[in-house]
């Protein structure tokens, strides 16, 4: 916030801070979340399906004046296909120590072969279910046929360290035609994370078990429907 203020000070950033509790939580995913993110069962589906909804519902507090705050937007941004691309996420550099470019290219084919199961048709029932529209720039059929027609080490360098290598060609631009120098060199935080939803419900669980709290009910559900 501080640096799009430094950038464009004569324009009014809205920073909306959402805070959620346990109740809320729990509350929401049994009447709706668990429902929209079905078929997606993990802890991961829940976590990541759970902070996107409440942050397309845009219910917080607004920081700048600290009063209640709803968004009134109707189109929402999401970043999904960046990590995939770009080797985002901290697997890809494991693949890419022990495999070199190729495995790490073949890795990220095979991101962009799943994310539609794995991602995309999730995140778009989350936000559906608001009554809003998502777009996803990342997967812009161009843009994607952009990043696949340039070598790999031009957009994710991997010998670089964490915070530079990865999604290297985002942070040039950010860093050399953005003028956001610092918050380029951010290392990547996962929304389940960065969010802090994954330590609400104090669970020892892995992100890839499957989640009994969004299986239950419908499992019942189609046991009644045969």
């Amino acid at each position: 916030l501080q640096a799009l203020t430094e950038l464009n000070p004569e324009r009014h950033w809205n920073f909306v801070k959402i805070d959620i509790n346990l109740n809320e939580l729990q509350h929401y995913r049994e009447s709706i979340i668990k429902n929209v993110i079905y078929p997606c069962s993990t802890v991961l589906d829940d976590s990541i399906g759970s902070a996107l909804w409440f942050a397309a519902r845009g219910n917080g507090i607004l920081h700048q004046d600290n009063v209640p705050y709803e968004s009134l937007a109707e189109v929402l941004l999401s970043g999904l296909g960046a990590d995939e691309q770009l080797a985002g996420y901290s697997r890809h550099r494991r693949t890419f120590e022990t495999g070199g470019w190729k495995a790490l290219e073949n890795e990220l084919d095979m991101e962009m072969n799943r994310i539609s199961k794995r991602n995309l048709g999730r995140d778009d029932r989350v936000i559906s279910s608001l009554g809003k529209e998502v777009r996803f720039p990342f997967l812009d059929e161009q843009f994607v046929n952009y990043l696949r027609s340039i070598p790999i080490w031009l957009t994710a360098d991997l010998r670089l360290a964490r915070g530079i290598g990865e999604k290297y060609l985002l942070r040039y631009v950010a860093r050399h035609y953005l003028s956001l120098e610092q918050s380029s060199k951010y290392p990547k935080r996962a929304i389940q994370f960065g969010s802090r939803i994954a330590k609400l419900e104090s669970r020892k669980e892995k992100a890839s078990d499957q989640c009994s709290r969004l299986t239950t009910t419908n499992n019942n559900t189609m046991n009644d429907e045969e």
